[in-house]
């Protein structure tokens, strides 16, 4: 029911203002509006535009504390140089889903109870994690959004036992994106659950520490076709609060939802 609703509100919201083609400009602006308290607006094309929308349904299917709005605002973009000094234009990643982590992140145990709930099925020895990822760099340099995962409840790893539900909340602090490939430094501001994330380690998933991600935007549409990398898949490495090209490097498929960058 969830689904159709955002549908239809999409399908709605891109209703607005199609009696003008759009052919002979071919972006369209769109307002992005998120319970982390932010809104932008997106100038984009109609490729941008799909990936958008199925990232913000994979928020929906797959939970990680994040949820936004895609509504497509009346008129057309422009080209020429107030378009590109109109907001919107700055380089940003969107994303959701979730992606399958090896047992062996998991290091000495699993996460402890996995709470209630119907078991999430898992290939051996993987783990699912969800993730939403809402960040954008503003025209002044500095970053804003939200980097968010959640390891769901009721998944058992053979070799370390039950995986706990876990959880924690980041907001950014440096993005660098190099065509498709986008990397992400954010810092941790909440964390809960059986704390299945790795967190004894000097650098780890603490509050105020840094994690590290990349990821890697393929098209649409992107089943098992855009990949990432982070946190608990590898360790969080240098605690610094440093963007690094290529590191950590997109391994994991995203199995179910999509990623959406502009550079």
């Amino acid at each position: 029911m969830r689904r159709v609703v955002l549908s239809l509100a999409i399908a709605a919201g891109l209703a607005i203002g199609s009696a003008v083609p759009t052919a002979a400009i071919g972006t369209t602006e769109v307002t992005l509006t998120c319970d982390d308290g932010t809104s932008t607006s997106l100038i984009v094309d109609a490729d941008t535009l799909t990936g958008l929308t199925l990232a913000v349904q994979a928020m929906i299917d797959y939970p990680a504390g994040l949820t936004c709005t895609l509504v497509k605002l009346p008129g057309l973009a422009t080209f020429g140089a107030v378009a590109l000094a109109s907001p919107g234009t700055s380089p940003f990643i969107v994303g959701g889903g979730r992606w399958l982590v090896p047992c062996e992140a998991l290091g000495g145990g699993g996460g402890g109870g996995g709470g209630g709930g119907a078991p999430v099925q898992q290939p051996p020895e993987t783990f699912w994690v969800n993730i939403a990822v809402n960040v954008h760099q503003a025209d002044d340099g500095t970053f804003f959004g939200t980097l968010n995962e959640t390891i769901p409840a009721n998944q058992f790893c053979e070799t370390f036992g039950p995986v706990g539900e876990s959880h924690f909340t980041s907001k950014p602090v440096c993005l660098l994106i190099a065509d498709s490939t986008a990397f992400v430094t954010s810092q941790v501001t909440q964390t809960s659950g059986q704390r299945s994330f790795p967190a004894d380690q000097a650098g780890s998933v603490n509050v105020d520490n840094y994690v590290h991600f990349g990821f890697q935007d393929n098209g649409n549409p992107s089943q098992a076709t855009d990949f990432l990398n982070g946190p608990p898949a590898v360790p969080t490495g240098d605690p610094s609060f440093a963007c690094v090209l290529g590191d950590p490097p997109p391994a994991f498929d995203l199995r179910h939802g999509n990623i959406s960058t502009h550079p």
